[in-house]
């Protein structure tokens, strides 16, 4: 049987990556649901923005003072302004999103490589020890 020390560096790699795995599966995770709160808040932001103050003053006495006027103006670009901001929000969390999970599609290669490595130094030394035993045995 063989020691620890024969498979102990595929092992530890294995452990590594495995580790490396979860820890990416588990960003991917967050990242979904950064995107998802990002998402919501552009969502929020554009409805808000696409309500036309201006207009429905305008449409429900036909005539709006300058002070009405221009506080509808500026509320409506503030509005404009925080969906702008989520939009780039949300752009930047699907990014991120993207990046970790490419991130874990690594890490799941990786792992998945390791353990081809350690079944085929199993194998090896299996092979090894039983020449070993036919050759210590003639």
């Amino acid at each position: 049987m063989p020691g620890p020390w024969e498979q102990g560096p595929l092992h530890l790699r294995a452990d590594n990556l495995s580790r490396s795995l979860s820890e990416a599966r588990a960003d991917a995770e967050r990242a979904r649901e950064e995107e998802a709160a990002a998402s919501k808040a552009h969502e929020i932001a554009a409805s808000r923005a696409a309500g036309n103050p201006v207009a429905k003053e305008l449409r429900k006495d036909g005539i709006v003072s300058g002070a009405q006027l221009q506080d509808a103006l500026m509320r409506q670009s503030v509005l404009h302004s925080r969906k702008a901001d989520a939009g780039v929000l949300l752009e930047t969390r699907k990014l991120a999103r993207l990046a970790v999970q490419q991130r874990a599609e690594q890490a799941a290669a990786d792992f998945a490589a390791a353990q081809k490595a350690v079944v085929r130094t199993e194998i090896s030394i299996e092979a090894a020890e039983k020449r070993a035993r036919r050759l210590r045995s003639t």
